[in-house]
């Protein structure tokens, strides 16, 4: 299918396609006691819905708690439905829903869509006029940036946490022991890290594995390949199809191939879990934490789950391997769109209200870095409630975590550029899924075609872009002077 970079198209194909993800989903949202069929028709009789969607499943208890507080303060609030899905099925489901002008009141920006675009689509109002005035100072700096929060410096979205990398490694303890690894010793490198798994899958004998993934989600394998490929030299970001270094696609480049070659390694030794293909991510955490693996790519949002749900998981974390000749770039961190108002809703101030009580009040952001689940973008609250691993965890990936360019903050034109690109496929994501499950081993042509496509495209919305009057180029895509070593700064 294809698909708008950070926009949209609409076509029969996609609409087929959407409407049967959508009804895929329905069991999902049922499974969790989300649907509430005719809510907007009670609303007179019974009070008030606000409907509520994300793919924040690992908060979903403490965000329920937060929602009984919320309704005692606003009584006329009598109900919120709040439905949590992977990040794959939300982007599916809130498509859909668009398109049948039935959004929920407020949702996040979907990952890899252009705000500016959503914005002129119709999706989001502006939260300034709706907020209290002040609302926006509590936020560390740096939280709103332009393309990705702002549109013409006007805020509509909020992200839910700071800018964290999303494919660090955790690994089990007692599997490295049983393994005659050294626990405090984690592995550095591509050969190290494929070694490591290798000895723990051949001391599992079909017990236990050296890594699992969330397969399912070719999203688990993207982040892999843009964050460990950009700690390699590939300056990939989510906020540009091409690389920030050179303006060209590092698909087929070694700062990239090396990754595939790991992951292809480490299938040929049967070290990834054989249930991978079919986990989405929150199964393949737990299953890590049942002891099936040693190895799994994931984020800080694990910590807390873990925390309290498997307290006997003796587990460690460490900054993805490397390339033998060490670190060549950062993690470019890019801030997430977060959570908007739907702007046909029909309660833009309760809407409002919520999210001024879900960051300003006194309980859900404390909570959310207390219990180990995000890192909260409001001034002071990570100092003043991160612990234990979830601390470790923040300090680990500050080593290799930089602010790279915002080329949309640069030259907010790029949008109207990145708004006509049209994903290529298969992407490096689907070919890594390929490579990690169903054996695919012939991937350096493909990773080459991928590359010259990809630079092909954004030369093609560049240009269609330029027709409709935007002032952008290739060059706005290109930061010679950022040392990717380092934050980027003027």
């Amino acid at each position: 299918m294809k698909k708008k970079w950070l926009g949209l198209t609409v076509s029969l194909l996609s609409l087929i396609v959407f409407l049967f993800a959508c009804n895929s989903n329905n069991e999902t949202i049922k499974e969790t006691g989300n649907a509430n069929e005719g809510a907007q028709e009670e609303n007179d009789e019974d009070g008030i819905t606000l409907r509520v969607m994300d793919w924040s499943d690992s908060t979903r208890y403490l965000r329920e708690e937060f929602h009984e507080q919320f309704m005692e303060k606003y009584p006329e609030v009598t109900n919120i439905e709040y439905t949590t899905l992977t990040q794959q099925q939300f982007t599916d489901t809130i498509l859909n829903a668009i398109r049948s002008g039935d959004a929920p009141d407020i949702f996040p920006v979907p990952l890899g869509f252009s705000l500016p675009v959503l914005v002129d689509d119709g999706w989001f109002q502006p939260l300034e006029p709706i907020v209290e005035d002040g609302f926006f100072d509590i936020f560390r700096e740096g939280t709103f940036q332009e393309g990705i929060n702002m549109v013409d410096e006007t805020i509509y979205s909020i992200p839910q946490q700071t800018a964290q990398p999303t494919a660090m490694v955790f690994y089990n303890k007692e599997l490295f022991e049983k393994a005659g690894l050294d626990p405090e010793q984690p592995p550095k490198t591509y050969e190290e890290f494929r070694e490591y798994a290798r000895k723990i899958t051949e001391a599992g004998n079909g017990e236990f594995y050296g890594l699992i993934e969330g397969g399912k989600q070719s999203n688990r394998f993207k982040f892999a390949i843009q964050e460990w490929g950009s700690l390699n030299g590939a300056g990939l970001a989510d906020n540009s199809p091409v690389s920030k270094l050179t303006g060209e696609a590092p698909y087929h480049t070694e700062a990239v191939t090396d990754i595939f070659d790991l992951f292809a390694g480490l299938a040929d030794d049967g070290s990834i879990h054989p249930r991978t293909s079919s986990l989405t991510a929150p199964e393949a955490r737990q299953i890590f934490a049942n002891g099936e693996a040693g190895f799994i790519i994931q984020g800080a949002w694990n910590i807390g789950v873990w925390n309290a749900n498997n307290p006997e998981l003796d587990y460690g974390m460490m900054t993805p391997p490397v390339s033998d000749d060490g670190r060549q770039g950062s993690i470019d961190s890019v801030a997430q769109g977060g959570f908007g108002v739907y702007a046909e809703t029909d309660h833009p101030d309760l809407a409002a209200k919520y999210l001024e009580e879900l960051y300003g009040g006194d309980f859900y952001q404390h909570k959310v870095v207390e219990n180990q689940h995000n890192y909260s973008p409001v001034a002071g609250v990570i100092e003043e409630a991160a612990t234990g691993e979830f601390l470790e965890f923040y300090e680990l990936f500050n080593e290799i975590l930089v602010h790279g360019p915002v080329p949309e903050s640069e030259n907010p034109d790029v949008t109207k550029a990145l708004g006509e690109y049209v994903d290529v496929t298969p992407s490096a994501a689907e070919i890594m899924q390929g490579v990690a499950i169903s054996g695919l081993r012939d991937y350096e042509p493909m990773l080459q075609d991928l590359s010259e496509q990809t630079d092909a495209a954004l030369e093609k919305a560049i240009t269609e872009a330029q027709d409709k009057g935007a002032d952008v180029g290739m060059e706005d895509f290109i930061f010679p002077d950022w040392d990717p070593m380092k934050n980027y700064k003027k």
